[in-house]
């Protein structure tokens, strides 16, 4: 791609990357089927009131949604593309009333250890257009839908008695999954600052959890092995979890929220005192950059209600 050509692409495309634990197959087949469509097309709080897929060249591509304030957007797009289960292509009509005319949806499928790459590419005929719908709230509604997306393709085949389909919020902690590498800032109990490397594995637990393992440098020498877990409880809309280390007998219990825009995930948890006897509150902030950058900020309350940062890990997918 020559320079002339990304410029032009970073002025009229927007893009979004995630990777699903289901084989591309499964994943073709939830965008080009009405009644798995309707399972998750939208994002969070958005009805799905209007369906129709011809999945052929030509064919109709028509999705309208009502949200929960009873505002309808959506509209009619047609297959330019359709390479099974690799790729989809639709370009918006230009009828009266689109809220994107011209606009091009590509929808790229590539295969990957424990599932599916998804790179979804909008292309618009102006910068202006572009501008437009990333303020329309492009990076959320998308984000939103793809963890609906998701808790779909990953519903168990049959459920547990006691169970209930994966929400958005099980999808959502699935941006988490795979390979990653981290460096690590440590605060000592001298108030000094030590650094460490570490990897983490973050692999899918039938749909409702995440299970992250990581090996790293102990702040003054030595390795720890660490494990967290971590689920979604619908009926209290909370995130919930666990961790241990193989550094202390304690088992920490978590308990977070999400932030509205689905980029901060702020978990508290009680354990031994950083300094001294007893128990302390800890808070974990996991703050995410871009799909391949996060960062860990891990803090302890102290007797006075405030907060001592402890540690910050920084996180990079593995290529």
């Amino acid at each position: 791609m020559d320079t002339h050509h990304q410029a032009h692409a970073a002025e009229t495309e927007l893009r979004l990357t995630r990777r699903l634990p289901a084989p591309p197959d499964q994943v073709f087949r939830a965008w080009t089927s009405p009644e798995e469509l309707r399972g998750w097309f939208g994002p969070r709080g958005t009805t799905l009131t209007e369906c129709e897929v011809e999945p052929r060249v030509g064919g109709r591509f028509l999705t309208r949604m009502r949200d929960a304030s009873g505002h309808v957007c959506g509209g009619l797009t047609r297959f330019e593309a359709l390479e099974a289960p690799r790729r989809l292509v639709m370009r918006m009509e230009d009828a009266e009333g689109c809220p994107l005319p011209g606009a091009r949806l590509s929808v790229e499928l590539a295969p990957e250890a424990g599932g599916t790459r998804l790179d979804i590419t909008w292309t618009h005929p102006t910068p202006e257009m572009r501008d437009a719908h990333a303020e329309m709230g492009f990076e959320r509604g998308w984000g939103e839908m793809m963890d609906r997306l998701t808790a779909f393709v990953k519903r168990p085949a049959q459920m547990c008695p006691m169970g209930a389909p994966p929400a958005h919020g099980h999808g959502w902690l699935h941006r988490f999954l795979g390979e990653w590498d981290y460096t690590g800032e440590f605060m000592t109990p001298d108030g000094g600052q030590m650094t460490g490397h570490g990897t983490e594995t973050v692999r899918s637990l039938g749909g409702y959890w995440i299970m992250g393992e990581s090996v790293g440098e102990m702040p003054g020498g030595g390795e720890a092995q660490c494990v967290i877990t971590l689920g979604y409880d619908p009926v209290r809309e909370r995130f919930i979890g666990s961790w241990v280390g193989s550094m202390m007998w304690h088992l920490s219990i978590y308990d977070g929220t999400l932030s509205e825009d689905g980029k901060v995930l702020t978990l508290e948890s009680e354990g031994p005192a950083f300094i001294g006897e007893g128990t302390a509150l800890y808070r974990d902030t996991l703050i995410w950059e871009d799909a391949d950058h996060r960062r860990m900020e891990t803090s302890v309350r102290g007797p006075d209600g405030g907060w001592t940062p402890l540690m910050v890990l920084r996180h990079a997918r593995r290529a």
